[in-house]
């Protein structure tokens, strides 16, 4: 079984903040007490009082809005989140990454959030079956567990649609069940993947890719085919270019271009 962890990171409703993120990190079963026991350790490293009573999560870790972060340099608590995405982009760490970063105002009227999920539900599930192409006699499944939210209702409504009616892409047979959620207070993978969505909502919204760079190699990209390149951060056919990342133009409606991107070490896949 791989467990896929997920989060997201920016504003539905904020007209001021042009992108949404979903994101996570996908590791088998039997490796999971490996990546949250270094998870804790970095933690612990902190001395900031019980590694268990603190955590993990992007937002508050870089601006310093809420304690114990609050008291802490600027520049420790960058120090801080570049080592707390350490274990996930250290070489030995088995794991594939998966992020949607979707243009709000390219895809309305529909829901980003929806939209998000659907694709990284459908990569997943390629990520899955890969596997299972390869070695037939240990099939794979798996399971997506995500933060409790305000978006947990829509999410196992949309799943259940999936698994029921399939999804653009067809039915996601990989996937044993709906989605699981969970509080991120009680799971340090949860916390992690957090970080992976405003590492990667960060590189858009903010052209800020520090954190998100390092992350790079661990994306799943197997497969993905490279739109063309664009000529500048935002050309006006639709791509977007950062720092070598392309984001191709998807096309949700005839008259209507959405952006729907795919992060990986190979480029940026088009959904088309």
């Amino acid at each position: 079984m791989h467990l896929l962890y997920m989060d997201d990171s920016g504003s539905v409703s904020n007209a001021n903040e042009p992108f949404f993120v979903l994101a996570g990190v996908a590791v088998f079963e039997r490796r999971l007490f490996h990546l949250i026991s270094s998870a804790d350790d970095v933690v612990r490293g902190f001395a900031l009082g019980d590694p268990h009573e603190v955590e993990l999560h992007g937002s508050p870790m870089y601006s310093g809005s809420k304690e114990p972060w609050h008291s802490i340099a600027r520049s420790r608590r960058e120090s801080m989140v570049h080592e707390a995405l350490g274990p996930i982009i250290d070489g030995r760490t088995m794991l594939q990454l998966f992020a949607a970063v979707i243009d709000k105002s390219g895809v309305s009227p529909r829901d980003p959030v929806e939209m998000a999920f659907e694709e990284i539900s459908n990569r997943f599930n390629l990520f899955l079956q890969r596997l299972n192409n390869r070695n037939p006699n240990d099939l794979q499944k798996g399971l997506i567990i995500m933060d409790e939210s305000r978006h947990e209702g829509e999410l196992q409504a949309l799943a259940r649609h999936f698994r029921v009616n399939g999804a653009r892409w067809g039915h996601f047979r990989n996937l044993a069940e709906v989605p699981l959620f969970v509080d991120s207070k009680a799971s340090r993978l949860i916390q992690l993947a957090d970080l992976i969505a405003w590492a990667t909502w960060r590189r858009y919204e903010h052209h800020d890719g520090r954190f998100f760079d390092r992350l790079i190699p661990k994306f799943d990209a197997e497969g993905w085919r490279n739109p063309r390149p664009c000529s500048s951060a935002r050309a006006s056919n639709g791509c977007m270019l950062l720092s070598g990342l392309r984001v191709a133009k998807y096309q949700e409606q005839r008259t209507k271009l959405s952006t729907v991107s795919f992060v990986g070490n190979g480029g940026i896949r088009s959904s088309q």
